[in-house]
């Protein structure tokens, strides 16, 4: 009996002077912040990652904060409010140039995902003259491309038409369906509905830019650098999601239909597009040639000057690489 007695006093002892703590430390999830910019499927990776329990296996908790611009998400990182951000790799590289630590450490859409949507009056880019276009965000780089096309087709802005700044695919699409707009550009699955509600397809981003570097993952140089471990672990989820993607059709498509309530033919003609134009990376990578687009573009707003920039000023693949090595 006293040696019963005594096993309990020591257990009891051990218990309260924190003997457990270390166990059960390992168990607590590390709380990343991610910043998002819309609900959309630029976040594709991020949803399915969330979905199959790939930041779970990395004992990682990530919240998603939607953030309605990239031009939002950039501050917000600088200010340490969020952690990572999932935005626009032209805004990165603004920032970068304007001083800001920043570093891009992967990438989610590796090209222009986007088509110019009008109401069934317009019949070309150049009937637009005049027009008032819903726009994502004045500097973000969908509206880049968008300006683009429009260039191409001799309308340029401010002179032939006006911008209206409203946020996300679901905002804009809404606005064209109302008619408060003349047009926007839209991604998958929204293109394929604004399709068959008989608005005309006026021209697709990937035509006149099949290199662009849109959606990458950016963090701040000193947080990554004191997080590393929790950072690669991240990059080793996002890895993951994004092989299951082009694997797993009917359930990719399942994820798509649940985060932004589509029909089940829409999720899945979306999967087709992003996987059959590897908008998607395999493994979490940035597609160079389109960060030499952005760049080049940047040239022309005067953010850059010629030579173009060593890769390297504005990514860092070490995390990645580490995360890779440990992802079978």
């Amino acid at each position: 009996m006293k040696y019963t007695c005594l096993f309990v006093f020591l257990l009891l002892a051990a218990t309260s002077l924190g003997v457990p703590q270390p166990l059960r430390a390992q168990t607590e999830k590390e709380k990343v912040t991610l910043g998002t910019i819309t609900l959309s499927l630029n976040n594709l990776p991020i949803y399915v990652a969330q979905e199959k329990g790939y930041f779970t296996e990395e004992n990682l908790f990530v919240e998603a904060v939607v953030l309605n611009a990239s031009t939002r998400a950039i501050p917000a990182l600088v200010g340490q409010s969020i952690h990572i951000s999932a935005s626009s790799a032209m805004t990165t590289i603004r920032a970068i140039e304007k001083g800001a630590a920043l570093k891009i450490v992967g990438g989610l859409v590796n090209g222009p995902t986007y088509d110019l949507m009008a109401l069934p009056k317009y019949k070309s880019m150049k009937e637009l003259k005049g027009a008032t276009i819903g726009v994502t965000g004045l500097l973000t780089s969908d509206t880049i491309a968008m300006k683009e096309m429009l260039k191409a087709n001799g309308l340029e802005y401010p002179r032939d038409y006006a911008m209206l700044q409203m946020g996300g695919g679901a905002d804009r699409w809404i606005a064209l369906q109302t008619g408060n707009i003349a047009a926007t550009i839209l991604n998958p699955p929204y293109t394929f509905a604004a399709e068959e509600a008989r608005f005309n397809n006026l021209g697709s981003t990937v035509k006149y830019l099949p290199d662009f570097t849109q959606t990458v993952v950016n963090v701040r140089a000193a947080w990554a650098n004191e997080k590393r471990p929790v950072l690669v672990r991240f990059m080793r989820a996002l890895v993951k999601a994004e092989r299951w993607i082009y694997s797993q059709k009917e359930d990719t498509a399942r994820i798509i239909a649940k985060k932004l309530k589509f029909t089940d033919r829409h999720s899945e003609e979306s999967w087709r597009y992003f996987t059959e134009n590897s908008i998607v990376p395999r493994d979490g990578g940035v597609n160079l040639k389109g960060m030499d687009k952005v760049m080049q573009l940047l040239v022309e707003d005067g953010t850059l000057k010629p030579p173009l920039p060593r890769h390297d000023k504005y990514i860092d693949n070490s995390y990645l690489e580490e995360a890779r090595r440990a992802v079978r």
